[in-house]
């Protein structure tokens, strides 16, 4: 055996002694990475596609996603005040890009200008709109031995030209998993499922709020 190898073992036997085990000796699980998706029908999209409510284009930019929320791995939440992130369960993609490929399927679906919205960070600002969302919650939530999934997002439509918010809203849900609970999978579709009832809850009340009023209610006559 060489001096090498000697010290080597040497230090390895003085670590296990007293109970510590160096990183590279530590046996990690295997790497597991998850995607968002919106629900393959029309479920998680409570508005009906319409007619556009502003004219021009939109593009969607990636989300902000600030502190935790913009590291890979997928957050967890103990009770309301301790947060922390999986080490080895991560998205694929980064959430501020997922979420904005995620809009632009949505306002597919529902879409409020004349041309389809399109995710673009590249080129947001020679659309006439933008389409701009904040993460505040996206997690996996912890209550005893109850697991529940919650999305919290804000967004706000800006006019180009002048960089003037002419809309903005917030949705905040969160639903419990389905057993089994342990399940990353299970945690990943809730969340997808979620993030659909919450983009369509934001188009819906951007077309209500940026809409002309209904024949009947522009008609009815003024209150006494």
């Amino acid at each position: 055996m060489t001096r090498v190898l000697r010290a080597i073992l040497i230090v390895v036997v003085a670590f296990m002694a007293v109970g510590c085990v160096p990183d590279f000796l530590k046996r990690r699980p295997p790497l597991e990475r998850y995607i968002l998706r919106l629900p393959a029908t029309e479920n998680g999209i409570l508005s009906p596609p319409g007619p556009s409510v502003l004219n021009g284009t939109m593009a969607i930019a990636p989300f902000v996603t600030r502190g935790i929320y913009d590291e890979r791995g997928i957050v967890y939440r103990i009770d309301e005040h301790q947060l922390g992130a999986h080490p080895s369960r991560e998205w694929a993609i980064p959430l501020r890009e997922s979420l904005g490929r995620l809009s632009e399927e949505a306002l597919s679906r529902a879409p409020l200008t004349a041309e389809p919205a399109e995710f673009d960070d590249a080129n947001a600002r020679s659309r006439d709109y933008q389409w701009r969302g904040t993460v505040l919650e996206f997690e996996e939530v912890n209550r005893g031995r109850e697991v529940l999934a919650a999305v919290y997002l804000e967004v706000q439509i800006v006019r180009s030209a002048n960089d003037s918010v002419v809309w903005k809203g917030s949705e905040r849900m969160e639903r419990p998993v389905p057993a089994p609970t342990s399940s990353m999978t299970r945690v990943v579709e809730t969340l997808s499922a979620l993030t659909g009832d919450v983009l369509s809850r934001l188009i819906a009340r951007a077309r209500t709020d940026l809409g002309v009023p209904t024949t009947a209610a522009a008609t009815a006559p003024p209150p006494r």
